[in-house]
């Protein structure tokens, strides 16, 4: 327990400079202040940490407990004598200064505790001592508990009892030869007193005082006054004389011990749940400070407020995770494969957004980039060109990223010919775009075979008019670029297009490296419109996720409005207002 407290407290230090630490590390482009829901959310997210933390903790405690030799503790009350010299002379000396009380409780203590009086148990006792024996003073009192722990019950009784013996037999020793030396010195004093008495008694039988006549007044005799001074210093040195006589007499110049050490029944620390409710204690303020710990040194972007806070551009889409999406290397098109599944609502809904930061100025082309790989660039710019073609939309998906392309792979394309092709002129444009099976009106044109050269290629007049004729086929271009900070092409397409959309993902993406992609894509003066934050976990950031049985009412509703294509997918009819109008 005294190790566990100290654990505990030292703990409660390190934890409260873990929520400073945390403060701290909110970057300077958020100016909300942190509230008590945003550590509530570091609990909630680090929970599995807390909670490891405090099995383990738990369960070492009560192993502990378990496999550690019993411990057995008891304590003998000694009431300590005051000093015997005040308490005979002057009884109510130390009443009167509390302090000296104090001073000689701890001197009692020292001597207790002193090499001659462990010596005395031993020998008592008759064998080595192997309790550990401490003192604990009762508070405004003079009573001392003489606390023994031992392996065996017995001997902890034994041991307690016979240090309080020992001391009593000790301090009685000293104390009897301290009185009988003060007796003595009170004999001395009231034998000379009496020898004085007995003088002026002689005086004044020889020379008796004269007598008074009638109606005469004469002066005390100062033989008198002196003998009736000497008397009453002879009667107080006799009363202290026949008290002294009676505390020897007594045997309580020492003090007393007045409770014995019993034997006790259970041991100390053979205490489950006590121990387990200690550790639990200490798992909690652990687990907690390595919570905070944790996400002091988690730089990764996990919500909606880190991609503000990291970016500083608006936030125009949540996407949350998709729970049947087991594979993350495979391509996977959730709006047209799981329609209503969460992940394609919200990627309809970033659609909407888009359309709206188009009102402003007409989006014809835009680029979907990150900061590194595996960000979940392509997925988003495939499933929003699917949402957008299914809405009505007439969309051409580019991809440029000539280094590690994808995206003829989410629509289950072929790469053999494409972009490179076009710009080599081994392939017209017409030829090289490739159509979406069913009836959106999608086409794709792959990255082509890969070049040595992709940002040279791409920063090339060709490039831009490839991308500018594109764009007149389609009401929006989507373009997927390689990620911004390993390599220069992103930035070279910034230049070419209406729109830079910025993908991250949760948990992955770090905020340091997001905010180099968005300080070299201001550098160039590219078109930021917005971020989108990927991997988001229903339950807790996307918080206005809703259930399944919403989309199926909606569905229902919106039955009328909607067509099959000849594949079975479904799209919607109602055509909306085009991103490039």
């Amino acid at each position: 327990m005294v190790l566990a407290t100290a654990l505990t407290r030292s703990w409660v230090v390190r934890i409260v400079a873990a929520v400073v630490r945390y403060s701290a590390v909110v970057p300077e482009t958020e100016t909300r202040t942190l509230e008590l829901r945003d550590y509530l959310r570091v609990v909630w997210r680090r929970k599995w940490t807390i909670l490891v933390t405090v099995v383990l903790c738990v369960a070492a405690a009560v192993l502990i407990s378990l496999r550690e030799a019993p411990k057995y503790s008891t304590a003998a009350r000694l009431l300590v004598a005051t000093d015997l010299s005040d308490q005979i002379f002057d009884p109510s000396s130390q009443a009167a200064n509390p302090e000296l009380a104090q001073r000689t409780i701890a001197n009692e203590i020292q001597l207790i505790l002193s090499p001659p009086t462990r010596r005395a148990v031993i020998e008592k006792l008759d064998r080595p001592l192997a309790s550990e024996v401490s003192l604990q003073p009762i508070p405004q009192t003079d009573v001392i508990a003489v606390v023994a722990t031992d392996g065996d019950a017995e001997d902890a009784a034994a041991t307690a009892n016979a240090y309080a013996e020992t001391y009593l037999e000790v301090r009685v020793r000293e104390n009897t030869e301290e009185l009988q030396d003060a007796a003595d010195r009170l004999q001395a004093e009231i034998d000379r007193l009496t020898q004085q008495i007995l003088e002026i008694d002689g005086d004044l039988a020889v020379n008796p005082p004269p007598v008074a006549e009638e109606g005469q007044t004469l002066p005390t005799d100062p033989r008198v006054r002196e003998r009736a001074s000497l008397d009453s210093q002879r009667s107080q040195f006799l009363a202290q004389l026949d008290r002294i006589e009676a505390g020897v007499a007594n045997q309580q110049v020492g003090g007393e011990v007045i409770a014995q050490a019993p034997v006790p029944d259970d041991p100390i620390n053979k205490t489950p749940l006590r121990n387990a409710l200690a550790g639990l204690a200490l798992g909690l303020v652990l687990g907690i400070a390595l919570a905070f710990l944790r996400e002091y040194l988690d730089d990764s972007v996990k919500s909606k407020d880190d991609l503000e806070a990291a970016s500083g551009i608006t936030v125009v889409g949540l996407i949350p995770e998709l729970s049947n999406w087991k594979n993350r290397k495979a391509a996977m098109l959730a709006a047209m494969d799981h329609p209503r599944s969460r992940s394609a609502e919200a990627y309809r809904t970033l659609r909407t957004s888009i359309e709206f930061l188009a009102l402003d100025q007409p989006i014809r082309s835009m680029q979907v980039t990150s900061a590194t790989a595996a960000e979940g660039k392509t997925t988003t710019l495939a499933n929003v060109a699917t949402t957008f073609a299914r809405a009505g939309q007439r969309v051409i998906v580019l991809d440029c990223d000539l280094r590690r392309p994808r995206v003829h792979d989410f629509f289950g394309l072929e790469n053999r010919a494409g972009f490179t092709s076009v710009l080599l002129g081994e392939l017209p444009l017409a030829k090289a775009l490739q159509p979406v099976h069913g009836n959106l009106p999608l086409g794709v044109l792959a990255s082509g075979p890969l070049p040595p050269n992709p940002a040279e290629l791409l920063s090339s007049k060709r490039a831009a008019d490839v991308i500018e004729a594109l764009e007149s086929r389609c009401d929006l271009l989507l373009i997927d670029s390689p990620p911004i900070v390993p390599v220069t092409d992103g930035l070279v397409l910034a230049g070419l297009v209406d729109a830079v959309l910025v993908v991250a993902n949760s948990g992955t993406t770090t905020k340091r490296g997001l905010g180099r992609a968005v300080e070299l894509l201001r550098q160039i003066d590219a078109p930021l419109v917005g971020t989108v934050l990927n991997g988001v976990r229903v339950e807790s950031d996307y918080g206005y996720a809703v259930g399944k049985e919403y989309y199926y009412a909606a569905d229902q509703r919106r039955g009328a409005g909607k067509s099959r294509s000849t594949n079975g997918d479904t799209r919607e009819g109602a055509p909306r207002a085009r991103v490039g109008s």
